[in-house]
C-alpha cells in the first residue's frame, strides 16, 4: 500500500502543496525551505503526532492534511488554534470507525525514519527494536513465574522488564546476603564467647536459688560449729582477757583519778599562789602611794607654779588607781578563795567516786565471766550435734552453674538471631537464587516464540541487541546505516513508507546503495535533501 495523493495547506513551513508521490520522491532545497514540514506531515496524518508545538503556518488559524492511498482510502485531517481538531477517514466513500487505532496500524505505530534512528543512543535504539519483537505476556504470566508481582516498570518491553526484575531481585539477593554475613559474624562473635560445647537447655532449669541456699545453709552449719568449738576452746583465754581487761580498767581509773588529784592540788596551789601575790599587793599600796607621793612633789618643786594643780589632779589620779586596783585585788581574792573551797570539796569527794567506779568494774566483770560460761555450755551442744559439711563442692557447682546461667541470655539471643532473622533470610536468599534464574532463563525461551525482524539480530542474556554478535554501539557507521534501513524496512505495516532525513549527509555509496535497494522493493521512499542556495523542488521517481 503505497501514498497516492498527499495535499498541504498552512502546515508548518508550507503555504500549499500538492503532488502524487512516487516510489522513490527527493524533495530537495535550502534549509527551512519547508522539506521536513512534507515528512511531519505524513506523521500527522497517520499517527496524530507532532515534532513541534506550533504547526499551523504563522498567520492562519488552520492546517489541511489529505492523502489518498492507492486502494482509495482517505485521510483528512484539520488543525485548528481555535476549535478542535478534525480527522475524517474513508474507504471506498464510507468511513472508517476507530479511526486513530486504525491510522497507527497501518503504520507499525509510528513511520519509521533509519537515519533518525542511528543517531538515538543505544537504549532508545534498544527499546525501539524491543518494541518491534511481539512477545505477549500478561500479569498473571509474571505471577505465574515468580509468584508475586516483583516492583518494576510495566511499561517496559518484557526483555527489558525481565532484566530490571532479575536486577532487582540480585540487588535483594546482595543485601540479604551482606545481612546474612554480618549476622553470621555476630553469631560466630557469641560462640566464641561462650564455653565449649555450652547447651543452654541444659542450664535454663538449674535452681541456682535453691543451690545457694544449699551452700548457705552449709556454710551456716558450719559455722555455728566452728563458732562453738571457738567459744569452748577459748573460755580460759576470754575469762583471762575479761580480767585483764577489768585491771586494766581499773587501773585507768585510778591513774584517772590519781590524775584529777593532782590538777585539783596544782589548781588549788596555783590559787593560793594568786591569794598572797594579790594580798602582798595590797600591803605594799602604802608604800607605793608614798613613793608615788614623794616622786611628784619632787617634781612639782621642779615645775612652775602654774604646773601644780595638774600634779595635784594626778596624785589624786594616781591613788585613785591604786585603790581601785587594791579593790579589784580584794575581789579576786574573793572569788580564789570560793574556787579553793570548791575544789577541796571536790577532791574530799574523789575518794567515794573512785571506789564506786571500781566496784562497777568487778561487778561488769563478774557478770561477763558468767555469760561466757553460759555460751560455752550451749556451745558444747552445738558440738556435740553438728558435723561438718563439705561446703566447697556446694560452693563449686553453685559457682558453675551461676557462670553457666550468665551466658544463657547470649545463648538464647544467638539462637533467636538464627531463628529470627538467619533461618528467615537463608531461605528468602535461595527463593531468590531461584527468582534470578528464572529471570535469567526465561529471555531465551520467550525470544524462541518470537519471530525476529531481521536476520542476524538477537537479544543477549543481558537484554542488549546485537546484529551479527555485535553491540549496536559497536557498528560502523555504514553498518549502523545498513541496519536501520533493514529494520526500517522489517517495521513497515500494510503502508510501505520509509522517510529518510538528511540525505546529504549520507556517503555517495550509501546513497547509491539505498537507492538500488529501493528500485528493487516495494516500498515507498520520501527522502529529503538539504541543498545551499536551493528552492525547495519535489522530484519523484518511479
Amino acid at each position: 500500500m503505497h501514498i497516492k495523493r498527499l495535499e498541504i495547506k498552512n502546515w508548518l513551513g508550507i503555504k500549499e502543496l500538492q503532488f502524487n508521490p512516487g516510489k522513490i520522491n527527493m524533495i530537495s532545497g535550502d534549509s527551512g525551505s519547508g522539506k521536513s514540514s512534507v515528512l511531519e506531515s505524513l506523521e500527522k496524518l497517520f499517527t496524530n503526532k507532532n515534532r513541534r508545538t506550533e504547526v499551523v503556518r504563522h498567520g492562519d488559524s488552520e492546517a489541511e492534511l489529505f492523502v489518498e492511498l492507492d486502494d482509495q482510502l482517505e485521510v483528512s485531517r484539520k488543525i485548528r488554534t481555535e476549535k478542535s481538531d478534525y480527522l475524517k477517514v474513508k474507504h471506498d466513500s464510507k468511513a472508517v470507525s476507530s479511526t486513530e487505532s486504525f491510522l497507527k496500524k497501518l503504520v507499525n505505530g509510528e513511520i519509521f525514519r533509519p537515519v533518525e534512528f542511528v543517531k538515538k543512543t543505544p537504549d532508545e535504539q534498544a527499546k525501539i527494536i524491543l518494541n518491534m519483537l511481539d512477545i505477549p505476556w500478561t500479569t498473571e504470566n509474571i505471577i505465574e513465574w515468580f509468584g508475586e508481582v516483583p516492583e518494576a516498570d510495566y511499561q517496559l518491553h518484557i526483555l527489558q522488564f525481565l532484566k530490571q526484575i532479575e536486577n532487582g531481585y540480585y540487588s535483594e539477593r546482595e543485601s540479604i546476603n551482606r545481612e546474612l554475613n554480618l549476622l553470621k559474624a555476630n553469631i560466630e562473635g557469641i560462640k566464641r564467647d561462650l564455653p565449649t560445647n555450652y547447651d543452654g537447655e541444659e542450664w535454663r532449669g538449674v535452681n541456682l536459688q535453691s543451690l545457694y541456699k544449699q551452700l548457705s545453709d552449709a556454710e551456716e552449719s558450719n559455722k555455728r560449729l566452728q563458732d562453738a568449738q571457738n567459744l569452748v576452746e577459748g573460755l580460759a583465754i576470754r575469762i583471762d582477757d575479761i580480767k585483764r581487761r577489768a585491771d586494766n580498767a581499773g587501773e585507768e581509773k585510778r591513774l584517772d583519778y590519781n590524775r584529777q588529784r593532782d590538777t585539783l592540788t596544782t589548781a588549788i596551789n596555783r590559787l593560793d599562789e594568786n591569794v598572797r601575790r594579790e594580798q602582798t599587793s595590797i600591803d605594799d599600796a602604802n608604800r607605793r602611794m608614798l613613793e608615788s607621793a614623794s616622786h611628784l612633789d619632787s617634781e612639782l618643786e621642779q615645775a612652775i607654779e602654774r604646773l601644780k594643780l595638774q600634779y595635784q589632779a594626778k596624785k589624786q589620779t594616781a591613788r585613785e588607781e591604786i585603790q581601785l586596783a587594791s579593790e579589784q585585788s580584794r575581789v579576786f581574792i574573793s572569788e580564789y578563795k570560793e574556787q579553793i573551797a570548791e575544789k577541796k570539796s571536790t577532791l574530799s569527794s574523789l575518794d567515794e567516786h573512785e571506789r564506786k567506779d571500781l566496784e562497777k568494774i568487778s561487778d561488769h566483770k563478774d557478770t561477763l565471766i558468767a555469760a561466757e560460761n553460759a555460751k560455752t555450755g550451749n556451745a558444747q551442744n552445738a558440738i556435740d550435734t553438728l558435723s561438718v559439711i563439705d561446703t566447697e563442692t556446694l560452693k563449686e557447682a553453685a559457682n558453675n552453674a551461676s557462670e553457666m546461667k550468665e551466658y544463657l541470655r547470649e545463648w538464647e539471643r544467638m539462637n533467636d538471631i538464627i531463628r529470627e532473622k538467619i533461618t528467615p533470610k537463608e531461605e528468602r536468599s535461595v527463593e531468590l537464587t531461584m527468582k534470578i534464574k528464572t529471570a535469567r532463563e526465561l529471555p531465551q525461551a520467550l525470544l524462541k516464540t518470537a519471530s525476529l525482524p531481521i536476520d542476524g539480530l538477537e537479544v543477549d542474556d543481558k537484554g542488549r541487541i546485537r546484529i551479527n554478535g555485535t553491540l549496536i554501539d559497536g557498528l560502523s557507521e555504514g553498518e549502523a546505516i545498513t541496519f536501520a534501513f533493514k529494520l526500517a524496512k522489517a517495521q513497515a505495516g500494510e503502508l510501505k513508507v520509509i522517510c529518510v532525513d538528511g540525505w546529504q549527509n549520507l556517503g555517495e555509496d550509501m546513497q547509491n546503495s539505498i537507492i538500488e535497494e529501493a528500485s528493487q522493493d516495494d516500498l515507498q521512499y520520501f527522502i529529503t535533501e538539504t541543498v545551499p542556495g536551493k528552492e525547495f523542488d519535489i522530484h519523484v521517481e518511479g
